[in-house]
């Protein structure tokens, strides 16, 4: 990859981040896009007093409370070896409640973008691998650290937002073609994340987050080197049989 290529590239990373997200998206994409502006949406009006009454109100919190994941529960379930279904389903619905609308604005604007540069390189299946499970593995790891921690919930679509970030590295790193000045580069999107995750943090959300986030990051970074990411799994067959 030419320099002139790198350059291209960082530029296009830029638009894409910096662009409206009505711009043309690959299905899967809006799948998520949709189905999280579709939760936030009920959440907004109900907290508005437009639909559910007086009850409305508290459905956000309830929402939370019934989807979200909880490092708590998780150490319930592994204690006692029981494994609700009502609680299994944590690990799939927590990306798309969010703690306010400003919460999901953020998550969806860099879902979108993120998304239509990885889900245009990974394909459909291996995209929505990519956004789903990897989630799942990261909120499991947050609550293996938390453990009973009062404040071990996680809900909202970072995770998604950072195991996107992550595939994202990879093909960047990979496109670098042993050049190390440039693998390294390939890491300024996690840096930038970071810091705009900080300063986000400071104005609208508090709480650990930020360990499901990172293990998200690196888990779709590993898990788009070794079968996710555009010939991985081909290469590593080859290794195998080698």
């Amino acid at each position: 990859m030419t320099d002139q290529d790198q350059n291209d590239a960082d530029e296009q990373l830029l638009r894409d981040l910096n662009s409206s997200p009505i711009n043309p998206l690959p299905g899967v994409v809006w799948l998520l896009v949709l189905a999280v502006l579709g939760v936030e949406a009920v959440l907004s009006a109900a907290g508005y007093g437009l639909i559910g009454g007086p009850q409305g109100v508290g459905w956000r919190l309830s929402a939370i409370q019934r989807f979200g994941f909880s490092s708590g529960i998780q150490g319930w379930m592994l204690e006692t070896r029981q494994f609700p279904p009502q609680h299994l389903l944590r690990y799939v619905t927590f990306p798309f409640i969010h703690g306010s609308p400003m919460h999901a604005l953020f998550g969806v604007v860099l879902l979108a973008a993120l998304g239509k540069m990885v889900g245009e390189r990974f394909g459909a299946l291996r995209f929505l691998v990519l956004a789903l499970v990897v989630p799942i593995v990261a909120a499991a790891i947050f609550g293996l650290i938390l453990g009973d921690d009062q404040l071990g919930w996680l809900f909202g679509a970072m995770p998604m937002v950072f195991a996107l970030v992550g595939g994202m590295t990879w093909l960047r790193w990979r496109d670098a073609g042993g050049d190390r000045d440039k693998q390294r580069r390939a890491f300024a999107l996690i840096a930038a994340l970071m810091g705009a995750r900080l300063a986000f943090g400071l104005i609208a959300e508090t709480g650990p987050a930020w360990i499901a986030e990172l293990s998200a990051f690196g888990l779709g970074f590993a898990a788009s080197a070794l079968v996710l990411g555009p010939g991985s799994w081909q290469r590593l067959r080859a290794k195998i049989r080698a």
